[in-house]
């Protein structure tokens, strides 16, 4: 019979012992560095988020002060008689003109969110509320495109009602800040605007465009604070 054989079964224990906290430590540390690399890009995204975030609420705020100031405008024009306009000098005319027919378009820094969603990476973003405020914003700007071509079409409306007065409104082009028919223009012809009733129901139609788009963007900014400031509590605690 053969010789029975010792087994070291300590040994055999110990390495396998020493294999299987081998293979956990290797999954920890694969895991570990997974969940690192995921944080360093979402990190990366968020800050890229908040750039453009950040250059879409300055653009903003200029479009608003833009705005205001059409209304402003607006509001004197309509105020005055045609004696009193046809007072004004060359800058008020050029102020009051563009503040008729200018469209404020508002063209938002949206190229991360757009990245992100276009190559499924949205679930870099681990934070729900965060994922749920900028769904919410896309859906504020694509409302604000939808406004913003009735306030086009609308002020293309006022463009065609002042080229029926012919002179400096009849070859009417857009170039850089429309100085081609505002250098012409002087305040006469806001007198013969003001008194033309047709196209002061086309202006006023405008005017009504212009506050429904201007009421959105007002929206439209603090739903930007509001993401700003969680986009701020998400980095300080990473």
């Amino acid at each position: 019979m053969a010789e029975r054989r010792n087994i070291p079964w300590t040994t055999v224990a110990v390495e396998a012992i020493a294999i299987v906290v081998s293979i956990l430590l290797a999954f920890a540390i694969d895991a570990w560095w997974t969940e690192r690399n995921e944080r360093e890009n979402e990190q990366s995204a968020l800050l890229a988020l908040r750039s453009d975030l950040e250059a879409s609420r300055e653009q903003l705020a200029v479009v608003l002060r833009s705005l205001k100031s059409a209304r402003q405008a607006f509001a004197r024009f309509q105020s005055l008689t045609p004696a009193e306009l046809a007072e004004f000098d060359s800058e008020n005319t050029r102020l009051t003109l563009t503040g008729l027919v200018k469209n404020h378009t508002f063209d938002p820094v949206n190229t991360t969110l757009k990245a992100l969603a276009n190559d499924g990476r949205l679930g870099l973003i681990s934070d729900p509320e965060l994922l749920r405020q900028l769904s919410g914003w896309q859906r504020e700007l694509d409302n604000i495109e939808d406004i913003s071509f009735e306030l086009r079409a609308e002020s293309v409306m006022v463009r065609r009602a002042m080229q029926i007065h012919g002179g400096p409104f009849f070859r009417w082009r857009r170039s850089l800040d429309d100085l081609e028919v505002l250098q012409r223009a002087d305040g006469e012809t806001l007198a013969t605007l003001r008194r033309d009733e047709v196209f002061m129901g086309t202006a006023r139609s405008h005017q009504y465009a212009l506050v429904v788009y201007l009421g959105a963007l007002v929206g439209l900014a603090e739903s930007l604070d509001r993401i700003l400031e969680l986009l701020d509590q998400i980095t300080a605690r990473d």
